[in-house]
């Protein structure tokens, strides 16, 4: 697959699948942008890492876009879009149901305008500036760490929201996590 902008275009054999969204290749820790699936203690942690394996095998040959607009995350790992098998395995994770989008980068990625990332997020409320800490904005109740909801009231629904299962930490003042598995709004 042909990449775009200025960043890396990397073509490399997958060595390791540490989880669903994040894959090492040699010479380089690939993170997925925008792209966020379950960590290892989070329901959904197996069913996305396996679904990366199978898209993505060990010892596959795989092309990086990495962006052009965030090149590394705080971890030190590269940032972009995957390609395995002639599919995007950043939209394929999205559509598949083993990911969300982690839209508090919409507006400081490359990625941002692509249909993918429309569809799951970056389309419906796309912030001007990157959020750096939304477990302390005011307008953002602590209960989602990982999405900015505003607080209680009012009463919000899962119909209400643009986001899709995300982490819900209690006391869970909307109620998106019925069933209590720490995920809310999953359906």
């Amino acid at each position: 697959m042909p990449c775009l902008g200025n960043g890396l275009c990397i073509l490399a054999r997958v060595e390791r699948i540490v989880d669903g969204d994040t894959i090492y290749v040699e010479g380089y820790k690939i993170r997925l942008s925008l792209t966020n699936t379950p960590e290892k203690n989070e329901a959904g942690f197996l069913d996305s890492t396996e679904f990366t394996k199978r898209l993505c095998p060990v010892g596959s040959v795989i092309t990086i876009d990495q962006d052009d607009k965030q090149r590394y995350d705080k971890y030190g790992r590269l940032l972009g879009k995957v390609y395995c098998n002639g599919k995007n395995l950043n939209s394929e994770l999205l559509y598949n149901g083993h990911a969300s989008i982690l839209p508090q980068y919409c507006s400081s990625s490359e990625f941002s305008d692509d249909l993918w990332a429309q569809k799951y997020g970056c389309g419906i409320s796309q912030k001007s500036e990157p959020v750096q800490n939304e477990q302390t904005t005011d307008d953002c109740d602590p209960s989602y760490p990982d999405v900015c909801i505003p607080p209680y009231p009012p009463d919000l629904d899962c119909k209400d929201v643009p986001y899709k299962k995300f982490k819900v930490i209690p006391p869970d003042p909307h109620r998106f996590d019925g069933d209590k598995d720490g995920i809310g709004c999953e359906s």
